[in-house]
């Protein structure tokens, strides 16, 4: 995670991209920076977007498998 304004940059090697592990990377990088951003802004990976889109990407809901 890299907050834009500071470039502060939260980094937390993971061995899997599934969504706990982004889910929980996210909270320790909260932890990190004591506190969370206004926005959060999805990378358009697989397991996070259903639908890229520059200006409105579709997040997915649901788990995947």
């Amino acid at each position: 995670m890299v907050l834009p304004c500071s470039r502060y940059t939260f980094v937390r090697p993971v061995l899997h991209l599934h969504r706990h592990a982004r889910t929980e990377a996210h909270l320790a990088a909260s932890r990190y920076f004591q506190g969370v951003p206004h926005r959060l802004v999805p990378d358009n990976l697989k397991t996070e977007v259903d639908k890229p889109d520059l200006y409105d990407p579709m997040v997915a809901v649901g788990e995947r498998i």
